[in-house]
């Protein structure tokens, strides 16, 4: 009897270990997760680390990912819609066709034109982490006397979450300065994965640029991991007349974005049942090796892709040493993208972003639910009365461990962070100078991507 017990203890851990061995866990805790960058921000966060004795919070220094928003091309509803509407009107559509078709009629008013729209739970998440912002550090935060300085990239997305955030700031500080722009002017620092960065070609820009180096991996990744044809037959009697909507890969995915804004909106029923579990394991997978490939450590761009991002770097550095001389508390806000964000992550070597693994392994450390909607970079800086700065940097509102040594963990010297930084900046520029652009091809075709 007692061999048995432990025989079947044992075979427990082992199905436990199998099961963590896959890297699905994430998904398992929250199917939510399966939306990779369209996965929702988790406000349940711990509070901020207790500040070493004498020191005091002075200056923010924050990049911030647009909140919660629709998939980015309106075509995909419409498409959607007609090739649903005509299975339903000529009976081609199975019991999970019908129950998705059901679901999706009266969603899609709702979605209509708003392709990449921030949404209504989008707006919330900003000004919530506004108002979290100054709960944290008050003493930052003095009416009439702090300034707030705040950009965005021209996307209408992240232009919203900025206002949404300056709004939640205003809720709590009614008088207090605030200056925003969203100009092309000054877009490098906030994406500068864009063709006016002098560093980044034509070839480098863009997040699905159809002459990128790592295209051809994805697309044998997907071709190795996805079954369309198993798929569509679970939602369509039969699936002879769907090559008019558009390739088999891409229809697939059109009801893969479905699920994802289903997510990101208020008053709605989760979608993610049309797939099985199995299904939205290999989407998250390729979704994530998609991140890890254009803006991780992957070996084939030699750094590339993470070392465009040290303009951001640069501008964290220079604002603050502009905020350190003002008279007045400085909050330097930056609205953006998740690329930013992954990319920064590699350059400041934090653990967990700079591994260089083959695409099977890319699951188990490039897990892009962790840069979810309304993800975000804070840099807490404190001073003493000898006026000596310590900084603090957090992911999502969690502190981030850096190669730096410290007494204070997770507290860094400013001159030991800025010497680190400025040392990552000046291989990330290496980087670029000993590197090209990825070669144009010919006869591409053009691709689109939901993600961003």
């Amino acid at each position: 009897m007692k061999q048995r017990i432990i025989f079947t203890l044992l075979c427990l851990i082992w199905s436990y270990s199998l099961l963590a061995q896959d890297g699905y866990d994430g998904l398992r805790e929250d199917i939510r997760r399966a939306g990779g960058v369209f996965n929702l921000y988790n406000f349940n966060t711990p509070p901020p680390a207790k500040a070493p004795s004498g020191y005091k919070p002075f200056y923010i220094s924050h990049y911030g990912r647009h909140g919660s928003r629709m998939s980015s091309h309106s075509e995909t509803y419409e498409t959607l819609l007609k090739m649903m509407t005509e299975a339903h009107n000529t009976k081609n559509l199975t019991i999970r066709g019908e129950v998705f078709f059901q679901k999706y009629i009266p969603l899609y008013p709702r979605l209509r034109l708003r392709g990449g729209d921030l949404t209504p739970r989008g707006q919330y998440e900003q000004n919530t982490l506004a108002r979290r912002m100054y709960n944290n550090y008050k003493c930052v935060f003095k009416d009439k006397d702090t300034k707030v300085i705040a950009s965005s990239t021209t996307a209408p997305r992240a232009i919203m979450s900025m206002y949404a955030f300056l709004d939640g700031i205003r809720g709590v500080c009614p008088s207090i300065s605030i200056s925003s722009s969203a100009s092309q002017a000054d877009v490098i620092p906030l994406n500068p994965f864009t063709t006016t960065n002098p560093d980044c070609g034509a070839t480098d820009a863009g997040f699905i640029n159809p002459h990128a180096a790592w295209l051809d991996q994805m697309d044998t990744f997907r071709s190795k991991m996805f079954n369309p044809d198993k798929f569509l037959g679970k939602i369509f009697k039969s699936t002879k007349h769907l090559k008019k909507y558009g390739d088999k890969y891409d229809l697939e995915q059109m009801f893969y974005e479905i699920c994802c804004c289903v997510q990101c909106m208020y008053d709605t029923s989760p979608m993610w049942d049309v797939f099985d579990f199995e299904e939205l394991c290999h989407y998250w997978e390729w979704n994530s090796l998609k991140y890890y490939l254009s803006k991780g450590p992957a070996p084939h761009s030699n750094g590339r892709q993470w070392a465009l991002v040290w303009p951001t770097l640069q501008d964290i550095i220079d604002k603050a040493e502009t905020a350190f001389k003002s008279d007045t508390p400085v909050v330097n806000l930056r609205f953006g993208h998740d690329i930013t964000i992954m990319a920064m992550m590699t350059l400041l070597d934090i653990k967990g972003w700079t591994d260089a693994v083959n695409d099977e392994k890319a699951k188990f450390y490039w897990q892009e639910y962790n840069v979810p909607m309304a993800s975000n970079l804070q840099f807490i800086f404190y001073k003493n009365k000898a006026n000596d700065i310590l900084i603090r940097f957090m992911l999502n509102e969690v502190e981030q461990e850096l190669p730096i040594k410290t007494n204070y963990t997770p507290y860094y010297k400013w001159e030991d962070f800025k010497k680190f930084a400025l040392q990552r900046i000046s291989v990330a520029k290496q980087i670029l100078k000993n590197t090209t652009p990825p070669p144009k091809k010919v006869n591409v075709k053009e691709r689109k991507s939901s993600l961003g």
